[in-house]
């Protein structure tokens, strides 16, 4: 037992280097450290500069996560911001596994700055997805598709996985662009993004993003009550066009879905009870946010 407790303390103490340190300004490391960083990094640059296979660049990408490893008491900003090039990759699969390993204890302000720059690029890519998905909902209509089902099944789950990181990050900026996801219901916005966009928001337990999913889920519910937010894609008896209904314009379940995430909310902060049942009831919701409201913080500053 022993054995085991003093290996598990070893690799515990194994990714803290003593010489290397963060000063105010800037992250200092060790020549040991640095010199491994400085070989790496141009070695790595080269493949995902370089290589078709994508294959090859998840696993530079790999390798370079792994440099923190070594000392992640003080994570590199280099490190951060090659990994943070991985959100722009064209790649979907490359793109998901560089957020995922820039979410993983990297330099945090240049994990900030790469989530919320990928966040931006992923939104101009996901309008000119969005219009190819419009273009294909009539070509399958005619019996032909220019759009693979792997395209159908990544997009989402990549603009998913920015949602999740732009709440995880835990910072003004980044909340920022994710309460910028509620804006109007006719947008053109799927459904199931608003559902990632407010459980996302809700994990930062700030007064304003509670405020901001409550109304606009309310202005949501309401508007598609009144028959004002359309399908855009019709019924199809294609596999490709069954897979496209999800990415479709919000209905009342996605409704349902955001209200079970408050309801779960004020379970988890211990709340005065939401309304039950939630659905056509706007102002037991109001009256529930304006007497659960203190127990939320106002600024994120403060949550930091």
């Amino acid at each position: 037992m022993w054995v085991a407790l003093l290996s598990t303390l070893a690799l515990a103490a194994a990714d803290v280097c003593e010489q290397c340190r963060v000063d105010p300004r800037r992250t200092v490391l060790c020549s040991t450290h640095l010199d491994e960083e400085l070989t790496t990094l141009r070695e790595e640059r080269s493949v995902l500069a370089r290589s078709k296979e994508s294959s090859e660049r998840l696993a530079a990408l790999q390798r370079i996560a792994a440099l923190t490893s070594t000392h992640s008491n003080a994570p590199s900003p280099n490190v951060a911001r090659l990994l943070a090039d991985g959100l722009h990759d064209e790649s979907l699969m490359v793109r998901r596994r560089a957020l995922a390993l820039l979410m993983d204890g990297q330099h945090r302000d240049e994990t900030i700055k790469g989530v919320i720059d990928g966040w931006r690029a992923a939104q101009r890519s996901w309008r000119e997805f969005d219009a190819r998905m419009s273009l294909v909902a009539s070509e399958l209509s005619k019996g032909s598709s220019t759009m693979s089902r792997q395209d159908i099944e990544e997009w989402p789950a990549y603009i998913e996985a920015l949602l999740a990181a732009l709440g995880d990050v835990h910072d003004e900026r980044a909340y920022k662009e994710l309460l910028g996801v509620f804006k109007w219901p006719a947008d053109r916005t799927p459904g199931r993004f608003y559902v990632a966009a407010a459980r996302a928001a809700l994990t930062v337990e700030s007064r304003k993003g509670v405020e901001s999913v409550l109304e606009f889920t309310l202005t949501l519910e309401a508007e598609i009550a009144a028959g004002r937010v359309p399908a855009r894609f019709g019924p199809s008896t294609s596999l490709l066009g069954a897979m496209m209904r999800p990415l479709d314009n919000a209905v009342a379940h996605d409704v349902e879905d955001v209200f079970a995430a408050l309801v779960a909310f004020a379970r988890h902060k211990k709340t005065a009870p939401p309304p039950d049942p939630v659905m056509g009831a706007a102002s037991a919701w109001r009256a529930w946010f304006k007497a659960a409201k203190d127990q939320f913080t106002e600024r994120m500053t403060l949550l930091e």
